[in-house]
């Protein structure tokens, strides 16, 4: 009689890292798509029940993450102007990369996302140049078929690897690895601070809505003002040309902000919580007083271990100044809680049933929070922000009890 299958993560928990198909020797696990995003399936006639996907899939498997009492906060920026407004906020990832070759100067490698015909794949890069390809924010999950494997063989040679993604990619890294390269020097790990992953048919659905091919960028500051607050629109095609949205009219964050497209997982995140899993975390440093120098962005850039903070006070490519936690806190409630009601809302528990049932622009309307639907979907985002408020709460008082320096203001300097 044949075992029962691997228990892996359940749909409602699965982030879609792939970390348990990378892992698979018997390619008895197949990537298939519902809801227009990616999980997994065991096919039962060539599983083995060896046990390594159970073991590589962080939810099944939960991986060791950073102790919050040894963090160290950091803003900052690109050093070179051009690379710090081709980025989505700051450019910290782009300085942190660059200043990762200029390092270690031979068998190196980063790891990133990069936008290729409307789709997000992560790749490997090994050249300085290349680092663009990986730069600017991707709102759409990103494909990582691969990867693990790929940095597995990188490893094995002896190279140092950059590797970045969303916090359930890294733990996904982490997880297909295992305990002997969890701790290798050679390894540095950066997440960002992720308010859910959207499905890619909120991106078509939006330029569908604009009779357009192609999204050259989910965020751009390099035309019109510079302030990053206002460079969250998408810049598209048009008639054959390069067309920056304003962000009033922009369908594609109507639909990332309402969340109804976003994979169950990230209204249950088990990675948003302020024990981080990455050596590194960055995000937009939403909540700073902004003066002009910090108008073109500014990256929060948080050291979860002495190995990240080494390599952020080595860095030569980006300038850095200490700040609080509790500045970071403020603006960015995805560092310490991913818990969202919307994922009680009737079109996220029976997406095919209403994807059928409903006409298709009433549909529409519903996803890009038109009123009078906006109210419906007010309940949700209210009950949401009353649990953010708790869980800050929870965590602050637990940062004043065992991290009290985390939450004292720092003296910023300026560029």
């Amino acid at each position: 009689m044949k075992a029962c299958s691997p228990q892996l993560a359940k749909a409602k928990y699965c982030t879609g890292c792939m970390a348990c198909s990378d892992i698979c020797r018997h390619d008895a696990i197949k990537i298939v798509e519902r809801n227009c995003l990616p999980f997994v399936q065991i096919d039962a006639d060539k599983c083995i029940n060896c046990g390594l996907c159970q073991k590589a899939c962080p939810i099944v498997t939960p991986i060791n993450k950073n102790r919050f009492e040894d963090m160290k906060v950091y803003g900052g920026w690109a050093n070179d102007e051009q690379t710090r407004i081709d980025a989505a906020s700051g450019g910290g990832f782009a300085g942190l990369a660059q200043s990762f070759f200029h390092l270690h100067k031979e068998k190196v490698a980063v790891v990133g996302a990069t936008l290729t015909n409307n789709r997000v794949y992560h790749i490997l890069i090994e050249q300085e140049k290349d680092i663009p390809l990986l730069t600017n924010s991707k709102y759409i999950q990103s494909n990582t078929k691969g990867i693990y494997k790929a940095v597995a063989e990188k490893l094995k040679n002896d190279y140092w690897i950059l590797f970045s993604g969303c916090p359930c990619q890294i733990a996904g890294l982490y997880g297909y690895l295992g305990k002997k390269y969890r701790n290798c020097e050679r390894l540095v790990t950066i997440e960002v601070v992720c308010h859910g992953i959207a499905s890619h048919e909120a991106l078509d659905l939006h330029l569908e809505y604009y009779n357009s091919s192609r999204i050259y960028r989910f965020r751009d500051k390099r035309k019109g003002t510079q302030d990053w607050k206002f460079s969250q629109c998408t810049t598209i095609e048009q008639n054959g040309k390069e067309v920056k949205l304003k962000r009033e009219e922009d369908m594609f964050y109507a639909i990332y902000a309402g969340w109804m497209l976003d994979r169950k997982s990230c209204s249950n995140c088990q990675f948003s919580e302020i024990n981080r899993v990455a050596d590194i975390t960055i995000a937009d440093f939403w909540g700073l007083p902004v003066p002009d120098y910090y108008k073109q962005g500014v990256s929060l850039i948080i050291a979860n271990n002495a190995k990240a903070d080494s390599l952020i006070r080595e860095a030569d490519a980006i300038y850095t100044f200490e700040d609080s936690l509790r500045t970071a806190i403020d603006g960015n409630p995805h560092l310490f809680t991913g818990y969202k009601f919307i994922q009680y809302h009737p079109i996220v528990v029976w997406p095919n049933f209403f994807r059928k049932v409903l006409p298709k622009k009433l549909r529409f309307n519903i996803l890009t929070n038109r009123m009078p639907h906006k109210l419906s979907w007010a309940f949700y985002k209210l009950a949401t922000i009353y649990s953010i408020k708790y869980r800050k709460k929870q965590t602050i008082n637990r940062l004043q009890n065992k991290a009290p320096h985390l939450l004292k203001k720092a003296n910023r300097g300026g560029g």
